[in-house]
């Protein structure tokens, strides 16, 4: 096969993703996923959304990322294994889950908008400190920028956009199937 012609099929198989990952949304995630709200506004009302206390004994991966076409493709791909993940757009709650539930090894960090890249690297510096041994997973469809290099450089594992599902089931093969 040509490489125009595996490039188009790769598209549209992208294509497809998007269009199913579309039904699935931010709040509407399957039941072995456990959303932590964000705060983006700094009403009191918002802290009532989510308890500290949330039971993530049963989760396996976090992921630091703000709602948009990378969740909505992630999410419905994810939903085919059978292991919990918790999402939040929250440094701190990041941190504080990762601190408090040693179980949890891997995080996955969105470096892209709508997601910070300046809150994604800091936090894989936090949780390096924190914790040297976690493994965190950095994805990004920009891996040449100068935060990119720097993380690759510390340690972070590059999961390049658009992630595909073969990637995924490779990165989930390795790291949760055992």
């Amino acid at each position: 096969m040509s490489a125009d012609k595996q490039n188009i099929q790769e598209l549209i198989a992208l294509i497809e993703r998007n269009k199913y990952a579309r039904g699935d949304t931010w709040v509407n995630k399957p039941d072995n996923a456990k959303e932590v709200e964000s705060d983006d506004d700094d009403d009191d009302d918002n802290d009532d959304e989510y308890e500290d206390d949330d039971d993530y004994s049963k989760v396996r991966l976090l992921i630091f990322a703000t709602e948009g076409p990378f969740t909505e493709s992630l999410f419905p791909m994810l939903d085919h294994y059978e292991f919990d993940y918790a999402v939040t757009d929250v440094p701190e709650k990041a941190i504080d889950i990762v601190m408090n539930n040693p179980h949890i090894r891997h995080v996955m960090i969105d470096l892209d908008r709508p997601t910070s890249p300046a809150k994604g690297t800091n936090i894989f510096a936090d949780l390096r400190t924190l914790n040297p041994g976690i493994v965190i997973y950095y994805c990004t469809n920009k891996p040449m920028t100068m935060d990119s290099r720097n993380l690759q450089t510390k340690g972070a594992k590059l999961l390049q956009k658009p992630i595909l599902r073969k990637t995924l089931e490779l990165f989930v093969l390795e790291n949760f199937q055992h």
